[in-house]
This record gives C-alpha cells, structure tokens and sequence, in this order.
C-alpha cells in the first residue's frame, strides 16, 4: 500500500510530501520526498489565518488550504507516475489550545487544522485520511506530538542504547527512545518551545526574507543577555512534560522586548539563543530518565540552519552527540510527511497511533478520520 504523507507546519512556507510504500509488519519504502513552496501571496495570507481571524477568514482558509495541498498533489506527480492509495494530510494549524478555557461553566480544549477533505479528495481522486489530533484530545489529551508513534517506528531499532528525536520546525519538538530489556520504547514526547517561529517573525517583520539562511544573521551578532534572561524566564519551559504548544504562546508579539535601537543581527542572535536554550531545557528535563551521553538526532528546517546547530552542539556538549536525520536514511525535511504517512497506514490498519506518556491521554485511540471518493 502507498501513502503520501502531506504535512504543512507552522512556518507557513510550503507543502511537504513522501510517498512511502508499506507491507506486512511495517517494513516500508520511502519512495520520494518533494516540496511545493508556497508563493510570497500564499504565505502571508497563511501567516493571517494563523493569527486571530474572522470566521470568514477561517471558513474560506478551510477550501484554501485544500485547494493549496490540492496544487501540491499535482506538482508531486505526473500523468505517468502511479498514485497513491491514500493521503494522509495534516492541513494547517491556526490554533492549538490543549489548556482548558471555561465557557459558561464549561470546560473547553480544542485544535484546529485547517483541510476541506472532502475537497481534496474530489480534486485529486484520492481517499483522504485527516484530522489526526482530534481523537487524543478527546480522551484528555494535549493532541500533540504527534510524531512519537512514527519515531518509534523509524528510529527506534537503530540503536542500541537511548536517543532523542529532535524537529525543529516552527516549533521544536522532542521524542525520547528509551531502552527496556533492549526494546524500544517512547518515554515521553513533548514541544520544548519555539523552533523557527520567532527568528522567521522578526526576519519577516523588517523585510529580510522569509527566514535567517544557515543563521548568517544570528552569526553575526551578540545576544542581548537582559532580554535572553527575560525570554527565558517563560513558565513554559520549565513546565512538566506531556506538554505542547505554538503560535499562541510564541508569536511576534514577543518582538516588543527588544529596543528599537538594537542592531537587527543582535535581535537576531538573541532569538537563536532562545531556541538554542530552550531546548536544552527541554532535553535537561529528561535527566535521570534516560541515559546520557546519547545521540540526538535532528530533522526539519532548524537543521539546515548551520549557525543554531553550532550553538547547540556547544550547549549540549559531552549530554549529546548530534547528527541530522539524514545520516540515517531519513532526509531532513521529510520526516514530518512521512509520520503522516506512518500514521494514516496505522488507521488504515486499525491500530492505535496516539502515544499517551507524550500527549497525557487517558488511553489508545486510533488517530485520523477517512473521506472517501464518491
């Protein structure tokens, strides 16, 4: 069975897909991976809806972020190329709210994805499966991360002893592959805080593109340490896992710290460091749970970013050994599409894909929902 794996993250800059072949006991076959960028028009209007919005805003981004994903489908493939049997689609998230807020006495939690299925699938003639956060967020969960399951599955029999997943994609984000009687199993997952999200929203705030490339900028400057401490004194990191988090918490809005006067390759630098340091936070709080030294291995866009794997190579020093995903066969900027693929075979075979020590769910539940073509 092929299943595309379609996943747009909170970066907002473009479509991610891998089509990987499964057969029996999860062997499977990353066939490709490609990316369709969105258009400077496409991006900002994104970066909108990801922001509070009207419910028109929000009722037509649902059939836009289709029509979107609908385009990257036919970018991916052409009239000769054999089609997948299913699409396993993330859409794009504009909220996430896993703490609960009381409306008239009522206790609420919610997420949402933006992804017209029903449209995608008429545009492309391909059953789609989607919606994957819903149902772990309806036994209590934080309906993120959502990548442990997939993790598990394509990292966990490398290795001999303990290792951690790193993406640092808008946000980052942590899986911790624990060893009990030599197999595999997750500890715990959980968002360590801002991953690009804030050096892309300053970068874009003074017109310098749409991100930092190899973090060129942040090279060249010296952190503000008055305003580093300040950022990093947020509740959030030192927050118990299961834990998740976004664009609601870290948001430019957090750009108001700075002087107006500071040179832009200090904000810059500053801003690294905060997503340098906090997920060394994060990985802190796996201490006396798995053993250290162990590797960690980064994926997503972050991992391109030459300058914040410097840094974190000289913060983690003698706690980790780093590698990119790709030193083992997972191509960096594929392996968010391919846990969507990984999770949409789980639902197609009717097993469970949330994992519960990561989202705090009070049990397994199968992830995803099916639109079918009529």
């Amino acid at each position: 069975m092929k299943i595309l794996g379609m996943m747009s993250g909170t970066s907002g800059d473009g479509i991610d897909g891998a089509l990987i072949e499964f057969s029996y006991n999860w062997n499977y076959k990353l066939l490709w991976h490609k990316s369709y960028d969105f258009s400077s028009e496409n991006f900002f209007r994104i970066q909108k809806l990801m922001k509070p919005c009207s419910s028109i805003d929000i009722t037509l981004g649902n059939s836009y972020i289709a029509e979107l994903y609908a385009k990257a489908y036919q970018s991916f493939f052409n009239s000769s190329e054999e089609k997948p049997d299913y699409i396993a689609a993330h859409g794009q998230t504009v909220w996430h709210q896993p703490n609960a807020v009381n409306w008239d006495g009522i206790n609420l939690r919610g997420t949402l994805q933006l992804l017209d299925a029903s449209l995608l699938a008429q545009r492309t003639g391909i059953p789609v499966i989607n919606n994957f956060r819903a149902a772990d967020m309806a036994v209590n969960g934080q309906g993120a991360p959502l990548v442990p399951y997939a993790d598990l599955k394509m990292f966990g029999s490398l290795f001999k002893e303990d290792c951690i997943v790193l993406n640092i994609g808008g946000m980052a984000n942590i899986t911790a592959i624990h060893k009990i009687n030599g197999k595999p199993e997750i500890l715990c997952a959980f968002d360590t805080g801002p991953g690009n999200v804030l050096i892309d929203a300053f970068i874009q705030s003074k017109n310098l593109g749409k991100y930092d490339k190899n973090g060129e900028l942040a090279s060249k400057g010296n952190s503000v340490k008055q305003v580093l401490i300040e950022m990093m004194k947020n509740p959030y990191f030192k927050l118990p896992f299961p834990k998740s988090t976004g664009r609601e918490l870290f948001n430019h809005s957090l750009l108001s710290l700075f002087d107006n006067n500071l040179k832009n390759e200090d904000i810059a630098s500053t801003l690294l460091d905060v997503t340098v340091l906090s997920i060394a936070e994060g990985i802190n709080l796996l201490k006396n749970k798995i053993d250290f030294p162990c590797k960690l291995i980064v994926a997503g866009g972050g991992a391109k970013n030459k300058e914040l794997i410097k840094r974190l190579n000289k913060v983690l020093n003698n706690i980790c050994n780093i590698f990119t995903s790709d030193y083992f066969g997972i191509p960096i900027m594929a392996r968010e599409a391919m846990a969507f693929a990984f999770l949409g075979n789980a639902f197609i075979i009717k097993e469970c894909s949330n994992v519960p020590s990561a989202t705090g769910a009070t049990k397994n539940v199968i992830l995803g929902q099916l639109t079918p073509v009529s």
